[in-house]
């Protein structure tokens, strides 16, 4: 059954929950898990359940707000714009059960045309989170109403037209990694997202069931010019390639006669020094001295900041020069002079951005997966800010960046960049999403393909290569 939502301020209870507005009316139910309005009034797709259920995050309710309209009238003054027009949307105020002892909450939010957000309870410090799990917790958002529109894709949530509040909670403590603190992050990619010299073939480029090189896979790499891919943040090699069509990845099979390889390792918490740092040492144990590899590189992302780093600081970084030379480095998208996304105070943004793209564009690299999300969220949850050293290394204020790459050097490797300028349509949610959380409060206005700065990927940065001549913006 449902009950009005008032715009006014009026604390409305049902079932266990408390929620006001400031400006927003609609028509509110709570569906409890296993209750038959759930699964219908969410439209979940099945793929997002299975990935709450492989991150052990557990369902506690759904609230569902239907018929949203917005009622300026409400929305404080000092919310408001020099023209008495709302500048932030309504506020929402959402009390709900704790998680319980032993276990952390977050809600997942969702408007009427699919944009997503998380957030984090108000009312405890985030130190506290793991000691007072019995107690309610309190969210607060920003929102407004919005038209249905529809983006040709069906979502993770296939419910248009109604906002939803998911509010979900998990364990402190993960059966398999042990307790969620600072570097779990890095623990679960030491299991999921290992380090290793993966094939590429015709045959398997479109998959992560692929063979790890041994001796002899790498001596045959050095027997001429080879081709090395390497994936981006959050991502693996075949999410971030395989889209490549299969007559065009052929061509490069042939042209390279086979010598085609891909680099896996981690993102988020290790650094791409750290990257390169295992790289030479796998590569001089399977080559030893005598031998060489004479590659081209083929990067997205934050691989480029990796691709840089062997060519650029490679003694530093513990590469031997007799076992590695550069001649090509291909980067697309990478964040040569860093992303605000990857800066600590936009880490929630980046969170929201990520799960955007794969609401949205469900296909591209980035975001390729929900399982790598879901565990940044339980760090924050629970306030762990530690261990995302590979994702402060792309920064722009960071020391990486700054102290480390971007400094003048002497590089015999040819550089190219892809880089773009991606403005959604003006009636696509995720252009609202941009206009709404990216263009003003983190991209400052300058172009951007909504995770790096276009002019990021090619313009001066402090390194001696920079700026680009041979790019190619889309």
């Amino acid at each position: 059954m449902s009950e009005e939502l008032i715009p006014d301020g009026q604390v409305l209870s049902m079932d266990g929950i408390e929620i006001s507005s400031l400006g927003l009316a609609g028509q509110v139910e709570v569906h409890l898990p296993g209750s038959v309005g759930l699964r219908g009034a969410e439209d979940t797709q099945q793929k997002l359940l299975d990935a709450f259920a492989d991150a052990d995050f557990i369902e506690q309710l759904t609230i569902e707000i239907g018929e949203p309209q917005d009622n300026a009238a409400y929305i404080p003054p000092d919310k408001r714009g020099p023209q008495g027009q709302p500048e932030t949307g309504a506020e929402l105020t959402v009390r709900v059960p704790g998680p319980g002892d032993d276990f952390a909450q977050v809600l997942l939010a969702c408007d009427e045309d699919g944009v997503l957000s998380w957030h984090f309870p108000e009312d405890i410090e985030l130190s506290e989170v793991t000691k007072r799990g019995s107690e309610q917790r309190t969210y607060r958002l920003r929102t407004q109403a919005i038209s249905t529109l529809s983006h040709g894709k069906r979502g993770l949530f296939g419910a248009l037209g109604k906002k939803l509040l998911k509010v979900l909670a998990f364990k402190i403590v993960d059966k398999v990694l042990g307790e969620i603190s600072d570097y779990f992050i890095s623990r679960w990619e030491s299991k999921n997202r290992p380090h290793r010299l993966r094939s590429f073939t015709p045959e398997d480029y479109k998959s992560g069931d692929s063979s790890s090189l041994n001796q002899v896979d790498l001596a045959r790499m050095s027997e001429g010019p080879a081709l090395l891919f390497i994936h981006g943040t959050a991502s693996q090699s075949h999410k971030a390639f395989g889209a490549l069509p299969a007559e065009a990845f052929q061509s490069l099979y042939d042209r390279y006669q086979g010598r085609v390889f891909a680099f896996e390792h981690p993102t988020i918490s290790v650094t791409p020094v750290e990257n390169v740092k295992w790289l030479g040492a796998e590569i001089e144990k399977l080559l030893g001295m005598h031998k060489s590899l004479n590659l081209d590189i083929v990067s997205h992302s934050r691989g480029g900041l990796v691709g840089r780093v062997i060519c650029e600081r490679p003694t530093l970084a513990g590469i031997n020069p007799k076992n590695i030379q550069v001649r090509r480095l291909i980067m697309v998208a990478t964040p040569n002079a860093g992303t605000p996304l990857a800066d600590r105070d936009h880490l929630g943004t980046f969170i929201d951005t990520m799960t955007n793209l794969l609401e949205f564009i469900p296909d591209n690299p980035v975001t390729d997966t929900l399982d790598i999300l879901l565990a940044i969220i339980k760090q924050v949850a629970i306030g762990a800010m530690g261990g995302f050293d590979g994702l402060k290394s792309m920064n722009p204020k960071g020391d990486f960046l700054i102290n480390f790459l971007n400094r003048p050097v002497s590089v015999a490797t040819i550089y190219h960049a892809i880089t773009a300028n991606y403005e959604p349509g003006e009636d696509e949610p995720l252009g609202r999403y941009a206009r709404d959380h990216l263009s003003d409060l983190v991209f400052m206005l300058a172009e951007n393909d909504l995770v790096v700065p276009t002019a990021s990927v090619y313009a001066t940065n402090g390194s001696s290569v920079f700026p680009l001549t041979d790019i190619i913006k889309f």
